[in-house]
């Protein structure tokens, strides 16, 4: 294959298979959303069989509450395209995901952390910006695409010192920081659902300041796939003007969200 083939077909792969984030950030998506929610699917239900469900029903129902009301805050299109479902798991670690296909779990560890309702929606609320930005698809087709330059680099001869460095250098300039887009991507799109759905915008920033806290030691930013605790909490304040308008304006139209929890 000549050189200039090459090119050709990486840049009419990137033309064809360009969409836009909610945000309207360029993206590549070399999957279709069925493919997509099928490997969500396998993967969740890997987790379920591996990981104790939380035996408690408040903590069940808790956590439920306040997806269904951030789910009731989507758009129509959001809301019936993805198959929403939320398990939480007795495991101490404090985290949360949500996969393509909108297949979401919660730690139960993360409920001593986020210890309101407000917290705890921050964070499923950035979870469930993931999916509606499709992140998990163009993860995937950035790992697709990286593993066809390697290749590319090995047909036009490169030598083999060279090719690794082009993998490496491709990981720590284009994926990682990509990654930490979609990070700050999610929190701006979650940030913007919970105030829309009567969660106070404010406690996102309390969390982040604990999870700070919490945090002794770090992988630097440069190599980090997340934003750090501190980068996170200046981009959240700098989008809280609008949040917090959007919250008010929720609250007095009666959308007024009641998750407890018995502690």
């Amino acid at each position: 294959m000549r050189k200039s083939d090459i090119r050709v077909a990486f840049f009419l792969i990137f033309l064809s298979q360009c969409t836009s984030s909610p945000l309207n950030r360029r993206q590549l998506a070399l999957y279709s959303e069925n493919e997509m929610a099928s490997q969500g699917d396998r993967i969740y239900t890997a987790i379920i069989e591996s990981t104790p469900i939380s035996a408690s029903s408040e903590k069940i129902n808790y956590v439920r509450c306040i997806t269904e009301n951030l789910i009731l805050g989507l758009d129509e299109s959001a809301k019936l395209r993805y198959s929403w479902e939320v398990t939480t798991f007795e495991d101490p670690q404090v985290n949360a995901f949500a996969l393509p296909g909108g297949k979401i779990g919660v730690y139960e560890g993360l409920l001593e952390v986020a210890d309101n309702q407000h917290q705890l929606a921050a964070v499923i609320a950035h979870e469930i910006g993931h999916v509606i930005a499709r992140h998990g698809n163009e993860r995937a087709s950035q790992s697709a695409m990286r593993s066809v330059g390697v290749l590319a680099a090995q047909i036009l001869g490169v030598p083999e010192s060279t090719a690794a460095a082009i993998d490496a250098s491709t990981q720590i300039g284009i994926l990682l920081p990509f990654n930490r887009i979609q990070e700050s991507e999610a929190d701006e799109i979650g940030l913007r659902l919970m105030s829309a759905t009567g969660f106070d915008p404010l406690e996102t920033l309390t969390l982040w300041e604990k999870m700070a806290d919490n945090q002794s030691r770090r992988t630097p930013e440069l190599l980090a796939t997340h934003p750090s605790p501190q980068s996170r909490i200046e981009t959240l304040q700098t989008l809280m003007g609008p949040a917090e308008k959007t919250w008010i304006d929720a609250r007095k139209s009666g959308i007024n969200p009641d998750c407890l929890i018995m502690n």
